[in-house]
């Protein structure tokens, strides 16, 4: 039986069945659509599969969605919750087209793959799911998880709010085209970990869909993609999509099929052409400097996911964290907790490829460079004047920094930091622990110029780029920043219209953190037992831990430290005589099985333990982030005389 939220009776379930099918009935009975398909071809009354097939290809299925979704939501009688029907969850209002006929809308369904021939092999396929993640300007979409199969059934319809224009016509100067990103998800291993942690993804497609083909027809426009791979693979088909783009409401002329795709074709040639002037300048700048930099790796160019090459100014725009982050230090933190890629030889030795923001965060990992890109762009969107900076290390290894100037060209070393998006620390131009660990600085951009350093010594380098003794400036201009950016700036000028996103977890935060308190505490008990000694667990103590590691996070974040707090709580509950020992430990990630063994490698974990009388506590904290990206906290603390 379901249980009913409010009066605490069971439902039956057949009852709730005979309440939908009710619901399904009097609506079918009542719509002029299905009375006309049955007038036009009555052969559909003796075969209900057909029938339904006609009716969802006139958008009859969808119609009657919206109309359960609205009667399910309406507040139930509580003396009649015993016939209520359970309801799903309703998927947010951007994902619901609309009802009363106010603004654009495009509809997008998809539907289904075909000839995706690496999952051929069932060994391949088993575990494996696969996914979509959508972009269109600042709106976000995620599909659910299918098994991954060679056609697999997506069957997911997806409705984005268009510009507020008056025609068609209006709409067709709407440039920026949908981003799909297709991953894949699980395989080998992957059921050995709770369902809470899916782990990194593999990308399989990148395609930017062009949508405007819709705006010359009055129905669905039904579409077949055939899908490229990504990297080495970018030139194979790696499967097609079946998929139907649709412009709400429906009523209005459709543009004549040949003004579309004249208007398409226009901005396709206008980027053909400044893309190739861009390669031409740039090539023959580089040409006559490349020599005073023999040693050194200068990027100029870099190349995406689908090997389109662009300079490095267009991988760079000022990014809007939204309500997500909460300052220019929390912008550091997320992206200092991202997995790190690492780069082979052959990869690095080659251009740079760098993964658009949507495909990095789709796959959930993203290598050193890209990780200084991303900063780079969340610190110009807080109106820092920040800057990409590629150069190597004190051990000659390629390494990435954001540079920030407090004064712009007039700022002394001592007013230039340097933003480490691998350690998530910032040090002072000026520091001589920050001069050590570095070796050369190369390459420095942002969305706006290119800059190649003629100093190879980190010491003499001057922070005022207009100082040509210092600096090289490479030949861009507005058009080519402009016509080749990634990512479209038509919201809010000079600021990009893609935002990050925060997921809803599919599980609670609160019982995945005492799932992991009680896992770590079986571990203590079975490692102690071995060394035949008695586990003792204070609770009480446990939760004063949730302090010091609401302490570490606030830190981490450059935030002032409350360290006292905790120190003067932990002084209470500790008898004369007794000591406090605690060693914390972060992660980012859910596997939990690998949290026991990093535990208990520390030296300093496995005295406390051996230690014959205390009392032990373990507390767990997981810190959600943006782009289901996570800080998970355990501090193990023993009390006692130690």
């Amino acid at each position: 039986a379901i249980w009913c939220h409010v009066c605490h009776e069971p439902w039956v379930l057949c009852g709730a069945m005979d309440a939908l099918k009710s619901l399904i009935r009097d609506k079918l009975r009542g719509s002029p659509a299905v009375a006309q398909l049955l007038e036009e071809r009555p052969e559909l009354s003796e075969n209900p599969g057909a029938l339904l097939q006609a009716l969802e290809e006139r958008g009859v299925v969808e119609e009657i969605y919206g109309y359960l979704d609205s009667s399910l939501q309406k507040p139930q009688d509580p003396k009649s919750c015993h016939q209520a029907t359970p309801v799903e969850e309703v998927a947010p209002p951007s994902q619901q087209p609309v009802e009363n006929g106010m603004g654009w809308q495009l509809g997008l369904r998809l539907l289904e793959g075909q000839a995706f021939l690496d999952y051929l092999d069932d060994a391949d396929a088993a575990g494996r799911e696969l996914a979509w993640h959508i972009a269109f300007e600042s709106q976000r979409f995620k599909s659910r998880q299918v098994p991954a199969v060679v056609a697999p059934r997506f069957d997911e319809t997806i409705h984005m709010k268009l510009p507020l224009v008056g025609s068609r016509n209006g709409l067709l100067q709407h440039l920026p085209p949908v981003h799909l990103v297709l991953v894949c998800y699980g395989g080998s291993g992957s059921g050995e970990e709770p369902p809470w942690d899916t782990g990194s993804g593999t990308l399989i497609c990148s395609h930017y869909l062009e949508w405007r083909h819709c705006l010359s027809t009055s129905g669905p426009l039904k579409m077949t993609v055939e899908l490229q791979g990504v990297g080495r693979r970018h030139k194979l088909s790696i499967g097609v999509l079946h998929a139907e783009l649709e412009l709400k409401p429906v009523g209005a002329e459709p543009l004549p099929q040949l003004a579309v795709a004249a208007q398409i074709r226009a901005e396709e040639q206008q980027r053909a052409e400044v893309m190739r002037r861009c390669f031409e300048e740039l090539d023959r700048w580089w040409s006559e400097h490349h020599m005073l930099y023999p040693s050194r790796s200068i990027r100029i160019f870099a190349q995406t996911e689908s090997c389109l090459f662009l300079p490095v100014t267009s991988f760079v725009a000022p990014l809007h964290a939204g309500r997500h982050l909460d300052g220019p230090g929390h912008a550091l933190r997320f992206v200092s907790l991202m997995a790190l890629e690492q780069v082979t030889g052959e990869a690095s030795s080659a251009e740079p490829r760098w993964h658009s923001f949507l495909a990095m965060w789709a796959k959930g990992r993203c290598t050193a460079e890209e990780r200084a890109l991303l900063l780079c762009s969340l610190l110009l969107g807080y109106s820092l004047d920040a800057w990409c900076c590629l150069g190597t290390d004190d051990k000659g290894q390629a390494h990435a920094w954001v540079v920030v100037r407090d004064r712009g060209d007039a700022s002394y070393p001592s007013q230039v930091t340097f933003w480490d998006p691998q350690t998530g620390s910032r040090l002072r131009a000026d520091d001589p622990a920050f001069l050590k660990s570095l070796c050369s600085m190369d390459t420095i951009f942002n969305h706006r110029r290119i800059l190649v350093c003629h100093n190879e010594e980190p010491s003499q380098v001057s922070f005022d780029f207009s100082d040509h003794r210092s600096w090289l400036w490479a030949p861009v201009d507005e058009e080519m920043l402009d016509v080749l950016r990634l990512y479209p700036c038509r919201k809010c000028p000079g600021f990009a219209d893609l935002l990050l996103h925060r997921w809803s977890p599919s599980w609670n935060v609160e019982t995945l953190e005492e799932a992991i308190e009680d896992r770590l505490l079986a571990a203590i008990r079975t490692h102690r037992e071995a060394l035949g000694n008695i586990t003792m667990v204070d609770r009480h103590l446990g939760q004063l831990l949730h302090v010091a590691l609401v302490n570490l996070e606030y830190e981490r974040r450059g935030m002032q430290s409350q360290s006292s707090v905790f120190e003067n709580l932990a002084t209470r509950v500790c008898a004369p005589g007794e000591v406090l020992r605690a060693t914390p430990v972060q992660f980012n990630h859910l596997r939990v099985s690998l949290f026991w063994p990093a535990l208990s490698q520390r030296s300093t974990v496995q005295e406390i333990l051996a230690k014959p009388q205390a009392s032990f506590a373990v507390r767990c904290r997981v810190v959600l982030q943006p782009e289901t990206t996570v800080a998970t906290w355990v501090l193990l603390a023993a009390k006692g005389r130690i």
